[in-house]
């Protein structure tokens, strides 16, 4: 088990009148290579629970186990946790920093004692997977890209730690659809070429029914579902009393069923939907939509 949380629970200004608890009681297990969604309200507790995959909170009760290390542990390597698992929060190019895009992907391994060809390699490695070719932008200043270009410049700054596992807060938040179809699409491949954990918080469920095989739903600082994909978004009036809506096709394709229309659960894509559609009017069935 790559990354496990046993019993976590967590609050914020424990002890006093402005106590929020923002976790509690949860339990979860990780595997190498998966894609996961995680989602839920506003205040559910999803940033909260990401920020213990690497340490950066460390829990009040329960453990957390990153490739079996005890994250609360005393003296436990709080550097080596965070280089396997990275962690990008929304906006992170409100965070940049740095002259150029060299200089801001460089910035990590740098600090890790990594210098000269070694480097550079790391820091064309980085942008190279996020889609941006090295040669053109390594000069610039991230603040002369664009949104999209930005973005991807952030991400290639924690892929330049070779993390074993990439977590992303709302990764495509105030992007274009184009910048989003980019962002989106060099995850997906990252994930499926060198077996990246790829862990994704987002509002979009269509973004995450491109990338993500399984989806946990939080609410109020609990895990209420755990799943697979397909299987989360076919329960559409459950999930949508947690104030969750599946993507449209998903909801398009629960609408059909309820109007007689056989169509398979855990429809995903317009590409699926239309398959099913065509299918069952091959076989002689009528589409009835009202």
């Amino acid at each position: 088990m790559f990354i496990k949380l046993e019993n976590i629970s967590f609050t914020y200004l424990p002890g006093t009148p402005l106590a929020v608890t923002a976790l509690e009681d949860i339990d979860l297990e990780i595997e190498r290579g998966e894609s996961i969604g995680i989602v839920g309200r506003t205040g559910c507790g999803k940033s909260t629970l990401i920020q213990h995959f690497n340490a950066l909170l460390i829990p009040q009760s329960g453990r957390v186990l990153v490739d079996g290390v005890d994250t609360g542990k005393k003296g436990a390597p709080l550097q080596e946790i965070r280089r396997k698992v990275g962690l990008v929060f929304q906006y992170p190019e409100d965070q940049f920093f740095e002259e150029t895009v060299f200089k801001e992907v460089a910035f990590a391994p740098r600090n890790l004692g990594v210098e000269g060809k070694e480097l550079e390699d790391k820091v064309k490695w980085s942008l190279e997977a996020v889609g941006l070719d090295f040669e053109a932008v390594k000069d610039k200043s991230p603040f002369e890209l664009s949104g999209g270009q930005m973005r991807r410049v952030a991400i290639a700054s924690i892929l330049s730690m070779e993390p074993e596992a990439l977590v992303l807060d709302e990764p495509t938040a105030g992007l274009d659809p184009e910048g989003k179809r980019i962002i989106l699409g060099q995850l997906e491949k990252l994930q499926k070429e060198r077996g990246l954990t790829l862990i994704i918080v987002s509002h979009s469920m269509e973004d995450l029914a491109r990338v993500a095989k399984r989806i946990i739903i939080m609410d109020k600082g609990k895990i209420k579902f755990d799943d697979d994909i397909r299987q989360v978004f076919s329960q559409v009036e459950w999930i949508k009393s947690l104030g969750i809506f599946p993507p449209v096709t998903a909801q398009v394709a629960w609408l059909l069923r309820e109007r007689g229309f056989d169509v398979t659960p855990g429809v995903l894509t317009p590409q699926e939907l239309a398959e099913e559609i065509q299918l069952k009017v091959l076989e002689g069935k009528r589409v009835n939509v009202g």
